[in-house]
């Protein structure tokens, strides 16, 4: 049974509202800092709760409609102009006509066309309420016409680059008409070619080159970053973990999660041919 809100939300930044009927992304989300609205009625309590800070999540294109009638009804209502927060459409908008308004009422709209990719939902959602969140990309669109790529943050910001700023002269070159993200928004993918979100944002974003600036001294030691290149040096993937799922080994990577401990600790050691105090010297 769909639980009715009835109680204040946090005013947390980035709090997330899932339009949806059915649970499933919100558990991937995580329920603490998110609320499920299943019905139409609780829109309303939704929108009385909501800050400018507020992701508005929306799983079926059914539901756009009914929130932007909800949106300005709200707004009529408190005789003001005001500004929803971010709105994330996991599906696009059933119809052009809806964007204008939608962008009239968010302050960001993203998904809003058929040709925007997406991360994987189980991807997405980790992504959303990571810390790293405004390093990684959530989904993009390509424009071979203007040579343009538009990505998506996973703040919901977005930035346009060139197509020309991914190496087209090696042995593999990009097929930018399949593009698609991967490994929870770090890999850009463009046929059998990729890229990382790092080579993308170190060249177009001076406060992201200052935090991997940072980033880069404390990666030099600790688990996580230990992790990462000794798997790479096996030629693991994150998904050749049996009783590890991936999420897991990239938050452990990122340094997100504590240093495992016990069988966890010596299943990875095992599958990467060292002994556990071995891992955190490479």
């Amino acid at each position: 049974m769909s639980k009715t809100i009835s109680k204040p939300m946090n005013r947390i930044a980035k709090q997330f509202v899932v339009l949806d009927s059915s649970k499933t992304f919100r558990r991937r989300l995580g329920e603490q800092g998110s609320i499920q609205v299943s019905k139409k009625g609780e829109l309303a309590d939704a929108l009385q709760q909501s800050s400018e800070e507020t992701v508005w999540i929306v799983i079926r294109p059914g539901w756009t409609e009914l929130l932007l009638e909800a949106v300005t009804a709200h707004a009529l209502q408190q005789q003001k102009s005001m500004t929803f927060g971010d709105l994330l459409l996991l599906q696009p908008a059933a119809r052009l006509e809806l964007l204008p308004p939608l962008h009239s009422q968010f302050r960001r709209v993203v998904g809003e066309v058929p040709e925007f990719r997406m991360l994987p939902l189980d991807q997405l959602a980790e992504v959303l309420s990571s810390k790293s969140k405004t390093d990684l990309f959530i989904g993009g669109m390509v424009d071979q016409s203007s040579g343009t790529i538009t990505l998506a943050r996973g703040d919901l910001t977005q930035v346009t680059v060139p197509l020309s700023v991914f190496n087209t002269e090696g042995p593999c070159k990009p097929d930018f008409s399949r593009f698609e993200l991967d490994d929870y928004g770090y890999a850009l993918r463009f046929g059998e070619y990729e890229a990382s979100a790092h080579s993308v944002l170190y060249k177009i974003d001076p406060a992201y080159r200052r935090r991997a600036a940072q980033r880069r001294i404390a990666e030099e030691r600790g688990f996580g970053p230990s992790l990462r290149r000794l798997r790479i040096l096996r030629r693991l993937s994150r998904d050749d973990f049996p009783g590890i799922s991936s999420k897991t080994i990239a938050r452990i990577e990122r340094g997100e999660t504590e240093r495992p401990q016990g069988k966890t600790l010596e299943n990875l050691a095992k599958l990467l041919r060292v002994v556990p105090t071995e891992i955190e010297t490479y």
